[in-house]
C-alpha cells in the first residue's frame, strides 16, 4: 500500500472511531433515559395499585356494614345492586394486582435488562477502543515495538472475559 492510502485508511479509523463513540454515548444516553421511564412508571404503576386497593376495601367495608349485605349472603345467584357492588369491587382488586404485576415486571425484568444491556455497550465500546488505540500506536509503515505489543497484548488477555 502507498504512504498516501495509509494514511487515507488512517483517518477513515478515527472518523468511524468518533462515530462509535457519538453512537455509543447516544444509545447509552436513550438506555438510562428508558430505564427512568420505566423506574417511574413502575413507582405509578404501585401507586395506583394500592389506590385501588384502598378504594376498594373502604367500600367493601361500607358494603358489610349494610343491611342489603345480608340479603346478599342469602341471594347471591340474583342481581341485585348488593350482587354489581361485589363485582365492581372484585375486578377492581384483580386491576390493582394486575398494576402491582406491572410494577413487578418494570422493576425486576425490564429495568434490569436495560441495565445490562447499558452495561455490554459500554463493555464493547472499550474492546473497540483498546483495538483502535493498538492500530494508533502502530506508526506507518512500522510495527508496535515489543514492550508496546506486550502491554497491549496483556491488557487484551486480562481483560478477554469483559466481552
Amino acid at each position: 500500500m502507498t504512504h498516501l492510502a495509509l494514511g487515507q485508511i488512517r483517518i477513515q479509523l478515527v472518523e468511524q472511531f468518533k462515530c462509535l463513540e457519538q453512537q455509543s454515548e447516544s444509545r447509552l444516553q436513550l438506555l438510562q433515559d428508558l430505564q427512568e421511564f420505566f423506574r417511574r412508571k413502575a413507582e405509578i404503576e404501585l401507586e395506583y395499585s394500592r389506590n385501588l386497593e384502598k378504594l376498594a376495601e373502604r367500600f367493601s367495608s361500607k358494603i358489610r356494614s349494610s343491611r342489603e349485605h345480608h340479603q346478599f349472603k342469602k341471594d347471591q345467584h340474583l342481581l341485585s345492586p348488593v350482587n354489581c357492588w361485589y363485582l365492581v369491587l372484585t375486578q377492581t382488586r384483580r386491576e390493582s394486582r394486575d398494576h402491582a404485576t406491572l410494577n413487578d415486571i418494570f422493576m425486576n425484568n425490564v429495568i434490569v435488562r436495560l441495565s445490562q444491556i447499558s452495561e455490554d455497550v459500554i463493555r464493547l465500546f472499550k474492546k473497540v477502543n483498546v483495538l483502535f488505540t493498538i492500530s494508533s500506536l502502530a506508526k506507518e509503515g512500522s510495527c508496535l515495538k515489543p514492550i508496546q505489543f506486550c502491554v497491549c497484548i496483556s491488557y487484551i488477555w486480562k481483560n478477554k472475559n469483559e466481552c
